[in-house]
């Protein structure tokens, strides 16, 4: 929402700024109010979180500590932040056994309340098997553009980037992961793809996620000084690639 005669603000009130100087040409004090405020009265974006727990994220990372345990840690501050400002906001795990069985553990669903319950599923995922990426970016695409609700959307990626199954080596997987990447955005969903404490050298990451917004973070902590620029840059990246489609 514009709001008029603000004493700061992102452009200039001209009616404002008319009357201003009308009023100081009759003598009266300067009015400083001239500026128009923009400000955001809702909320408009959904985001879908996708965590890596297949077999390779039970590694130990940064520090020694298990990949899995430090991305986990991740999931839950951002599912906790989303939720406080007012974005709808899910969360699923996901692993596969092949190409028939690429499984999607529902953390928390979009219409379920945040509470004691999503949290104990999200703290009970064990790692295991492999990571079919690509397939599991196009179901939470799915369900953001099926659920979300909201003009903005984003999917959210919290992975080791070892893309791997039967018949999914690493540069066939790096292909399927770009190319179902690229069909999110065609739909005006934006995409943010994190490593966190993964040992995975920042060249392979870049092979799976290089069409994307994406950041390897090596401590949990370290997540709050990257997290609204990558955002940013996904929703516009997401939003140019729709009107050229």
């Amino acid at each position: 929402m514009r709001h008029p005669r603000q004493r700061q603000g992102d452009d200039i009130d001209i009616d404002a700024v008319i009357e201003s100087q009308l009023g100081v040409g009759a003598g009266l004090p300067q009015d400083e109010a001239v500026y128009l405020e923009s400000q955001r009265r809702r909320r408009d974006l959904s985001v879908l979180i996708l965590l890596d727990i297949s077999g390779s994220v039970a590694q130990p990372g940064v520090d020694g500590v298990a990949i899995h345990e430090q991305q986990r840690k991740v999931a839950a501050s951002l599912l906790r932040a989303l939720h406080e400002v007012g974005d709808r906001v899910a969360l699923y795990g996901f692993h596969s056994q092949g190409k028939s069985e690429v499984h999607l553990a529902a953390v928390k669903r979009f219409d379920e309340v945040l509470g004691s319950t999503v949290m104990k599923r999200l703290f009970s995922l064990k790692p295991g098997a492999y990571s079919r990426l690509g397939a599991a970016v196009r179901h939470g695409v799915s369900q953001l553009l099926e659920q979300g609700g909201t003009p903005r959307k984003l999917l959210l990626v919290i992975s080791d980037g070892l893309a791997y199954d039967h018949g999914y080596e690493p540069v066939y997987a790096a292909a399927d992961v770009h190319q179902a990447l690229g069909e999110a955005r065609t739909h005006g969903v934006g995409c943010v793809c994190l490593g966190v404490g993964s040992m995975t050298e920042v060249e392979a990451l870049q092979q799976v996620f290089g069409s994307a917004a994406y950041a390897v973070i090596p401590h949990p902590q370290d997540i709050s000084r990257c997290i609204g620029p990558l955002f940013e840059t996904a929703l516009m990246n997401a939003e140019i690639q729709r009107q050229i489609a």
